[in-house]
């Protein structure tokens, strides 16, 4: 026996709701801009700026007692300066002592090290 028809058969629907559709608009350039159009038969002039190529620096020959190479460890950095290599280190990360940090593995500069050992760090500090 089939069931009558009736509000017990009927499965109920939600209302259907529209959401209202986003309107994008074009940008709009400021009143004070003039609208030109683009020439692109020409290539643009473009000066390109020049490329600096970087060099290993310069090594001087000195009477600091350093040996005569590009680039120190930080603990031969650290030994030639006589402090410790996590000072050395600190130097490093805060750009008293620069150099290369090629994976993990910092090599200080020459330069940078003879620069520190004459300046303002090692101001007071016995050798």
């Amino acid at each position: 026996m089939a069931r009558p028809k009736g509000s017990r058969n009927q499965k109920a629907t939600k209302p259907v709701i529209e959401k209202p559709k986003k309107v994008v608009e074009e940008p709009k350039l400021p009143e004070n801009v003039d609208e030109k159009p683009v020439d692109r038969s020409e290539p643009p002039n473009i000066t390109e700026k020049p490329v600096e190529v970087k060099t290993e620096p310069k090594v001087a020959e000195d009477d600091s007692g350093l040996e005569n190479r590009p680039f120190f460890s930080v603990d031969e950095a650290a030994r030639f300066l006589g402090v410790l290599p996590l000072e050395a280190q600190l130097w490093f990360d805060h750009g008293h002592l620069y150099g290369t940090n090629d994976q993990g593995f910092i090599r200080v500069s020459r330069e940078s090290i003879l620069k520190v050992e004459n300046g303002p760090l090692m101001a007071g500090r016995k050798k």
